[in-house]
């Protein structure tokens, strides 16, 4: 017993132990959480884009013809091209091949339709001759039927008669074939003559096609290739629809720039919003223009990729003819809210938990949940409307000690 008293540690050491533990803790939590302490500063909202320029107008030059075509040549671009100049051409390798197939099935389906003509030409000498003999034997069953029974028995008159009745239903039936073998023939002539006009159309087609091989230069200008709805331009092999446009001619006097702008961050995106450009070519040279027109929904730009991004038409404040070339990439940002004064704190301050916000802030040493109410946000920040004000501070990461209560 007295050696237990020797250990025993007095109350009020205790006491200043435990205070200058949590002290310890209080402290070493402080110096691990990061905060911020919310001020007025400046606050905007740019949405970065990236495209290129282009002309605001220009003369199309669309695919000729009226079937899909492998391309075999194209025209340098971006050379100066004379009105009646050749600019793509078509491979004919194909296309003779498809046309002289359906040359030879219109030749097949004419063999039928004059076999078909044979046949019924030949049923019908055949009807015709039978028709004849019949009129012979009806003649002579006239001229020698007397049905006097003084010179014919009866069984002789009864059996003539029976010989022009059976004339008479062989004559009917000849006429019926006849129709019918009329009927037959001009049935099977029409499907025969319904799959040689098929067959006529996209041979005339094919022969159109070859004749529309070469695509020429309607204006005389610098040539651009046209882009489909993937960014894609037109190449070597690459099949072509009719009436895409393959290229075009653009009004250098005349340029805009069209760029893309990632569908998270495209948000209130709106016409005569300020865009400051910089063409990669040139990055230390700023240009401003405002939008002219933004896409009604994102769509993905390249094959194979699902991000999908708005496509926003910008018309520049100044042209440039030397510098603002079409096709020159560039990297834009969209002045979507000027630089004002705003309560704001840095993204990762915000937390979000069952449809509400909140932050951690800072009360007499230690952290309580707050909840705040936010408005509008940057890449890097957010405008808080309500729940904190200047001279608060907040955790910038969870802390690991958290009053309890929720304070509103």
């Amino acid at each position: 017993m007295k050696m237990m008293n020797k250990y025993k540690v007095p109350s009020a050491s205790l006491a200043l132990l435990l205070s200058a533990l949590l002290i310890s803790a209080c402290s070493e939590e402080e110096a691990t959480v990061p905060t911020y302490e919310i001020t007025d500063r400046s606050f905007e909202i740019k949405v970065f884009a990236f495209g290129e320029i282009e002309a605001a107008e220009a003369q199309r030059i669309p695919s000729p013809g009226n079937q899909p075509m492998t391309l075999e040549w194209l025209a340098p671009e971006n050379t100066i091209v004379q009105k009646g100049d050749v600019i793509a051409r078509f491979d004919a390798q194909q296309i003779i091949k498809d046309s002289r197939a359906e040359e030879f099935e219109m030749l097949k389906l004419q063999e039928d339709m004059t076999k078909n003509n044979a046949i019924q030409n030949q049923q019908s000498k055949d009807i015709e001759s039978d028709q004849t003999f019949v009129k012979q034997e009806f003649d002579f069953v006239d001229r020698f039927a007397i049905d006097d029974l003084r010179i014919y028995s009866q069984l002789e008159i009864i059996d003539t008669l029976q010989n022009r009745d059976f004339l008479e239903a062989k004559d009917e039936f000849l006429e019926w074939k006849e129709t019918s073998i009329d009927k037959q023939h001009e049935s099977e002539s029409a499907v025969l003559n319904i799959r040689k006009q098929g067959h006529a159309a996209k041979f005339q087609r094919y022969q159109q096609a070859l004749s529309k091989l070469e695509v020429v230069a309607p204006y005389s200008g610098l040539l651009i290739y046209e882009k489909d709805r993937r960014g894609e331009k037109p190449s070597v092999g690459q099949t072509i629809f009719p009436g895409r446009p393959i290229a075009q001619i653009p009004n250098l006097d005349n340029m805009q720039a069209r760029i893309f702008a990632l569908a998270n961050d495209a948000i209130d995106l709106a016409l005569e919003q300020t865009v400051s450009i910089r063409l990669d070519a040139f990055p230390d040279q700023e240009f401003t223009g405002k939008i002219s027109n933004v896409a009604g929904f994102p769509r993905s730009i390249e094959r194979g990729n699902p991000v999908t991004y708005y496509e926003v038409t910008v018309t520049l404040d100044k042209q440039d003819k030397q510098l603002m070339q079409p096709g020159r990439k560039l990297t834009a940002n969209i002045q979507v809210k000027t630089a004002s004064s705003a309560v704001v704190i840095p993204l990762q301050a915000i937390h979000h938990d069952q449809g509400k916000s909140y932050v951690y802030l800072k009360k007499s040493g230690t952290f309580v949940r707050s909840e705040v109410s936010s408005g509008r946000k940057n890449q890097y920040l957010v405008e808080i409307t309500e729940g904190v004000e200047k001279g608060d501070i907040i955790a910038l990461s969870v802390p690991e000690n958290i009053a309890e209560g929720v304070q509103s």
